[in-house]
Formats: structure tokens, sequence, C-alpha cells
């Protein structure tokens, strides 16, 4: 059941992954499914991603589309995922840009190229700061990832990166606790989870199995004509997570 649902989510074309809470689960689950169904999928960023991340990705470094792309096709021609970043600072992998994503996706257009496009220092939910997040303009999916476990809870910086733009979009002071409302207010607001989105939209919600039903039924009812095409509900968090109900809505 695990592959069928993945599955839905696995296609060729740029996809971007913004929000919080998971962003890093979804592209390494979009990995391991795409690689069983046969699809060439490629993992960059427009952020940061730790180095430790994304060993295991075969990743190229540098900005030599034609040694890039000779790269990621050898390690697709092994049966492996391909990964390309712009170079390391530290303990981070770098950014390509936007461009050079859009070029490798037309020369490529049959390839999965996920591409994590927003930071969030590890927290479970955020807005993005107006520089933000950088997506690709062929970019075919917007997966828009929030954690349910902040509803019930306080808003605070434990557990919201950029909290001063959250509390305004939900317009509640910082420290109020998180309601299905203020919550759906921030997946809807034009500078909230799905800013600068492109292509078809969908919502990916970690931590399913933590809030009881009942809030998350009314945080579903606040998204009734969203424009969004899909709605994912995933038990669980990081390692542990499972998706356990997809809505489709279009």
């Amino acid at each position: 059941m695990q592959a069928k649902h993945w599955n839905k989510l696995v296609r060729p074309g740029i996809t971007a992954i913004v929000g919080a809470g998971g962003k890093t689960t979804v592209l390494a689950k979009l990995v391991e499914y795409g690689g069983l169904a046969g699809q060439p999928t490629l993992v960059t960023t427009t952020t940061k991603l730790y180095e430790s991340q994304v060993a295991a990705w075969n990743p190229y470094y540098g900005h030599d589309f034609n040694e890039a792309e000779a790269a990621c096709q050898k390690a697709m021609q092994r049966g492996r995922c391909a990964s390309w970043f712009g170079g390391v600072e530290g303990t981070k992998v770098t950014a390509l840009t936007a461009k050079e994503i859009d070029e490798i996706h037309m020369v490529h257009p049959n390839w999965q190229i996920l591409v994590e496009a927003d930071g969030a220092k590890e927290k479970w939910l955020k807005a993005p700061k107006e520089s933000e997040p950088v997506i690709p303009s062929k970019t075919n999916t917007t997966i828009g990832v929030i954690n349910l476990q902040m509803l019930g809870t306080t808003m605070d910086d434990e557990h919201v990166y950029n909290l001063p733009d959250v509390s305004s979009i939900m317009g509640r002071p910082e420290g109020a606790v998180v309601t299905s409302t203020m919550l759906a207010r921030l997946v809807l607001h034009p500078r909230g989870l799905f800013q600068y989105s492109k292509g078809e939209r969908i919502l990916f919600c970690t931590g399913y199995d933590t809030v009881q039903h009942r809030i998350i039924d009314a945080f579903l009812d606040s998204l009734t004509d969203s424009g969004l095409s899909m709605i994912v509900l995933a038990d669980g968090y990081k390692a542990s997570c499972e998706i356990a109900r997809v809505l489709r809505w279009q």
C-alpha cells in the first residue's frame, strides 16, 4: 500500500518541495520509490542541504553543465539516484540556480528532478521570507509540507521558523496555540506555504497519527476550494513517515 501511495507523487519533471516538518523525508521517500519504479531521479536544491543527507545519492559538485549531465547519466545507468549541487560549504551542500535546474529538465524531461527549495532549520512550521522559496520556472509540481503536530502546540521559536511572519499571517500573537483555522490560513495565504509555487500544488501533512482526527477534519474542512490537487496525510515524521490517506480534490 505504501508503494501505491508514494507512486502517486513519483513523476517525471521538476518537483519543488517547500515548507517545514518533513521536506527532506518526503524527498528521500520519492528517491526510494522512484528507484523501485524505475524512474530516473535527480536530487538538487536551491537552498542548502547537509552533506551527510546527500552522500548516498552520488553527488556531483560544480557548475559545469556538461560534466554534471554526464555524471548524472552515469549514476542513472547504474540504476542509482543522481544528485547535483553547486559545492560544499562547511557541513552543507550549496544551491544550483533555478536556471540550471530548468536547463537540465529541458534536456531530460523524463527525469524526476527533486528540488529542496526551502530551508526551515528542522522546525515544524514556517512562512517563507520574501526571497524564498526559489522555485525553477519549469516546475511541474510544488509539494508543500507541514507538520500536523503544530495543531494544539504553542507558536514559538522552538517549533516555528520565521515566527514573526507566521504570527502575522495567522493573525495571532506569538505564544498563541495553533488551531485548525490558523494552520489553514498559513496554507492558503498568498505569502504562506505556497508562495511562488508553480504547477500542481500538493499539501503533504506529517504527524497525522499524533492529533485527534476531529481536529484534523476541521483543518481539512477549512481547505475546501483551496485549489490544491491533492492532500497527503502521513503518520510519523522523518524515518517513520508512512502515508495513511491520500485525498484528491480536483
